[in-house]
């Protein structure tokens, strides 16, 4: 899994967005098992084949004692999409649920965008905590909608894309889109979202160090130290 960036942390690369060229086969294996199976043999053994080879990641991953989550993730979905395939008793229906998944994103960023809760913003303070006042800054605001903009543009292409195959009942090209349209394009949306962020929403000042001030009365004054060769009155508090 790759890890999660602070937005004052080096900026995440291409590989660990998606989880490395690992993370792309284990995503694209059983799509490509299902789509090769049904056209040699039939639906039910693609059902089978895509299912079995989830399950084979995901005990594989466990035997070298690697991340999980997404391996777990991806049998879900595997599960779900091959759950529908075979109630449809149809090929294409393999990827109806990633197609409505994803017009329920594009719905769902839109209307937190709308009502000016817009997701990334969550994201934000979620990620680091001096992003947290995110909804009374101006600039982290107008930040979050662009950051949640670049997931609806995400959505909508997938479910353009993909809903165009499915109507035209082209199984073997939904297949290809899923994978192009999969962890490579969910990349790129990650870093597009974070430069979108790191530029338009400055981080808020650090605190001051406990060292760098002293309490006086009540007050928070700068400890600044005496000047060279400053006589020191040993009655008087420094300031």
């Amino acid at each position: 899994m790759p890890r999660l960036p602070t937005l004052d942390a080096p900026p995440m690369t291409m590989s660990e967005a998606i989880g490395g060229p690992r993370g792309i086969i284990d995503s694209s294996i059983p799509t490509v098992a299902f789509v090769t199976v049904n056209a040699e043999v039939g639906l039910t053994a693609a059902v089978a084949a895509a299912v079995a080879a989830a399950l084979g990641l995901l005990v594989l991953r466990i035997v070298r004692h690697e991340p999980t989550q997404q391996t777990f993730s991806g049998l879900f979905a595997v599960a779900v999409a091959a759950f529908v395939a075979s109630r449809t008793g149809d090929a294409k229906g393999f990827f109806l649920p990633g197609i409505a998944k994803n017009a329920v994103g594009v719905v769902v960023a839109l209307l937190s965008v709308v009502l000016r809760r817009p997701i990334a913003g969550y994201l934000m303070a979620g990620l680091d905590a001096r992003y947290v006042g995110w909804k009374d800054d101006a600039r982290q605001r107008r930040a979050a909608v662009w950051a949640t903009l670049v997931w609806v543009a995400v959505f909508a292409l997938r479910f353009g894309v993909q809903g165009v195959l499915y109507l035209a009942d082209e199984s073997g090209w939904l297949a290809a889109a899923n994978i192009a349209l999969g962890l490579p394009l969910f990349g790129l949306a990650v870093l597009a979202s974070f430069a979108i962020v790191r530029r338009r929403a400055p981080l808020p000042p650090e605190p001051p160090a406990a060292s760098d001030a002293a309490v006086v009365e009540g007050e928070v004054l700068r400890a600044d130290p005496p000047s060279p060769g400053a006589p020191v009155d040993p009655l008087r508090p420094p300031r």
